[in-house]
C-alpha cells in the first residue's frame, strides 16, 4: 500500500477497521484489536501513531516485527497470522499490521472473544459466541470466502471436465460434462452469489498463484538417509490447481516405492511395499485439511525408513485430537468445500475414516503403525517402510 494512500487512511482517524497505537508498548491491547478485527470484517493496526492521529513513528527492527507477529499468534486462538510490515507514513517509520476477516471465527485473545464495534473492541456475549462456534463447526471456513476479482476465465476447463468424468464414474453424480462451467461450479457450491470462491480457484484455477501466494504448493523430496537434508535424489515443487498438485505428488511418491513380483507367478499383479490407497489418502488429507492462511509449503519427504507428510493445519480441538485419529471419529475438514469436491472425485472416502483406514491398512500389511503429530500449528504423518 502506497504512503499516500496510507496517509489518507490515517487522516480519517480510528474506525471499525483502523486502530492506532503509540508504540509496541501497547502490544497487549493490539492483540485484542487483532482478535476484534478478525471476528468482524478485518482491519489494520498502526504502531507509531497517537490516538488523536498524530504520527510520531517508532524504532523498528526485524526483531520488532517478529515479536509483534509472534505475540499476536501465540495469544489468539485459533491462532491469527497477520501481515506485519514496516510502513513509511508522513516520512516517519511506523508498523502496519493487517488482519483479514477470519474464516475460523470466533477467535479469542488471552482467552476472551472480542469483536470490533465502531472504533472500540467489545467482548462477544455468550449467545453470539456459541453461534459463531456452531457456524465454524458446520463448515464455514477459508475456502468459502469469495475472490471478488476472479472470473470464469481464471478456471481451467480441462480440470473441470476431468473432475466431472471422475465424479460421474466414482460417485454417480449424474451431471452432463457439457454444462457451462459456471453452472457446474454453482451446483458444487463453489460459486456463491455469482462470485468464485477460494475453493473454486484452488481446485480448478488455471493460475491459482495469481490469487494466492505460492505457499499452497507442495514440495516433494527423496532423500538419501533418514535425517539429512543435504543429500537428495530428487527435489520438486508442484504448483497448479489442487487436482494437478495431487496427481503430481501422488506419482512422485509411487515412483519411489518398491514393487514386488512373485517368481512363481510372473503374470500376477505386483504388490507395493505400501498400498497406493494409503499414499492417496495421505496426500488428500494434506490438501483438504491444510491451513491455507499460513505462508508455509506442505512437504512430502521420501526417506529410506519412512515417508513424511508435513503441512500447516488446524486440529479443531477438542473434537479432533491426535489420540482419536486412529479410531473412527467425526470429520471436521479445515476446508469443507475442498473436501466435498475431492469426495465427489472419488479421491476421498467417507469423512472421518481416512486416518483410520491408513492405520488399519498399514497394520494389516505387517508394517509399523503410522505416527501422527501436531505441534506448532503443523501436522505430521509418518508412514514407516519397516515391518513390525
Amino acid at each position: 500500500m502506497g504512503e499516500e494512500k496510507v496517509l489518507k487512511i490515517v487522516q480519517s482517524g480510528e474506525n471499525e477497521q483502523v486502530e492506532f497505537k503509540k508504540s509496541t508498548g501497547q502490544l497487549k491491547e493490539a492483540v485484542i484489536s487483532a482478535c476484534s478485527f478478525a471476528n468482524k470484517s478485518g482491519g489494520t493496526i498502526f504502531f507509531g501513531i497517537k490516538d488523536d492521529g498524530t504520527i510520531i513513528g517508532q524504532t523498528v527492527t526485524d526483531d520488532t516485527l517478529k515479536n509483534v507477529a509472534n505475540t499476536i499468534k501465540l495469544n489468539t486462538e485459533p491462532r491469527l497470522f497477520p501481515t506485519v510490515e514496516t510502513q513509511l507514513i508522513d516520512s516517519k517509520t511506523c508498523i502496519q499490521v493487517t488482519v483479514e476477516e477470519s474464516p475460523l471465527k470466533p477467535h479469542t485473545a488471552y482467552g476472551r472473544p472480542y469483536i470490533r464495534v465502531g472504533a472500540s473492541n467489545q467482548q462477544i456475549d455468550q449467545a453470539n459466541y456459541q453461534y459463531l462456534i456452531e457456524k465454524r463447526l458446520n463448515g464455514y471456513g477459508f475456502d468459502y470466502q469469495i475472490v471478488p476479482e476472479a472470473t470464469i476465465k481464471h478456471i481451467d476447463p480441462d480440470t473441470v471436465q476431468s473432475f466431472m468424468e471422475a465424479a460421474n464414474i466414482n460417485r454417480a453424480l449424474g451431471e452432463s460434462i457439457y454444462q457451462p462451467i459456471d453452472q457446474i461450479l454453482t451446483k458444487l457450491g463453489l460459486i456463491i452469489e455469482g462470485k468464485l470462491t477460494r475453493a473454486a480457484i484452488l481446485l480448478f484455477g488455471n493460475q491459482p498463484g495469481y490469487f494466492f501466494d505460492g505457499h499452497y504448493e507442495v514440495r516433494c523430496g527423496a532423500f538419501a538417509d533418514d535425517t539429512s537434508y543435504d543429500e537428495f535424489t530428487s527435489n520438486q515443487q508442484y504448483s497448479g490447481n489442487l487436482f494437478k498438485i495431487f496427481e503430481a505428488a501422488y506419482t512422485f511418491v509411487l515412483d519411489r516405492l518398491q514393487r514386488f513380483y512373485k517368481k512363481a507367478n510372473p503374470t500376477a499383479e505386483s504388490q507395493w511395499e505400501i498400498n497406493p490407497m494409503v499414499i492417496r489418502e495421505a496426500i488428500v488429507n494434506m490438501l483438504v485439511h491444510r491451513d491455507y492462511r499460513q505462508g508455509v509449503n506442505s512437504t512430502i519427504e521420501v526417506r529410506p525408513s519412512f515417508i513424511r507428510f508435513y503441512n500447516p493445519a488446524h486440529l479443531f480441538h477438542p473434537i479432533i485430537t491426535i489420540e482419536n485419529l486412529k479410531k473412527l471419529h467425526p470429520s471436521k475438514p479445515g476446508n469443507k468445500l475442498i473436501a466435498k469436491t475431492f469426495f465427489w472425485a472419488g479421491l476421498m472416502e467417507t469423512w472421518g475414516s481416512g486416518t483410520l483406514k491408513i492405520t488399519q491398512t498399514m497394520e494389516q500389511a505387517g508394517l509399523l503403525s503410522p505416527s501422527f503429530n501436531f505441534e506448532g500449528d503443523m501436522f505430521e504423518l509418518k508412514l514407516f517402510r519397516e515391518h513390525s
